[in-house]
């Protein structure tokens, strides 16, 4: 993005989503007082708010892409006035902020279906990604095996959502391999 001066193609929405989603691990891991969900996710508040910063930074209109960093960030300040006001308590607060998490998680978890929808409406699977579907696919087992070896449903749960999209993911891959004329329908 930053080499060819150019944000297209590049899904600004889901770094900010991933920003947001990775401030509330960030916060959920220091309530529950877990090392490594303190240092996974606050390496990617700082990695997901740098593609931000250089999304803004390249995009040639700085109005749309600040505009929705704006709205970003009312909504996590609205989630943070929630919490406070609606559930100032340890046990209650940590619940919800892990409900949060949950929802955010698995909506970003959800986003292959784009993928999926695309493919299909394609006839063909050429240019999709088989690296981020790997790497995605395995990043899911991971948070699943952790979350459950800590027996915490708001980390393991989500990733239960992402290993189904990512096998009806490789399903479509398979079943619309090779061009657009020939590739064969389900």
């Amino acid at each position: 993005m930053y080499r060819n001066r150019s944000t297209k193609n590049v899904p600004y929405a889901f770094f900010l989503v991933s920003t947001m989603n990775s401030a509330f691990a960030l916060y959920y891991g220091l309530l529950v007082n877990n090392f490594t969900l303190i240092l996974i996710n606050g390496v990617g508040v700082l990695l997901w708010g740098f593609y931000v910063l250089s999304y803004i930074g390249v995009s040639r209109s700085k109005s749309g892409p600040l505009s929705q960093l704006v709205m970003l960030l009312v909504l996590l300040l609205a989630h943070g006035v929630y919490l406070r006001l609606f559930t100032p308590f340890p046990p209650a607060l940590t619940n919800t902020l892990g409900l949060f998490l949950f929802i955010w998680s698995v909506l970003l978890l959800l986003t292959p279906i784009l993928d999926i929808v695309g493919i299909v409406q394609q006839g063909t699977s050429e240019g999709t990604s088989l690296s981020l579907l790997a790497g995605g696919t395995l990043c899911c087992f991971a948070w699943l095996a952790y979350g459950y070896l800590l027996n915490d449903f708001f980390v393991y749960g989500p990733n239960i959502v992402g290993l189904g999209v990512n096998f009806a993911k490789t399903v479509a891959i398979i079943s619309y391999k090779g061009p657009a004329g020939k590739a064969k329908a389900q």
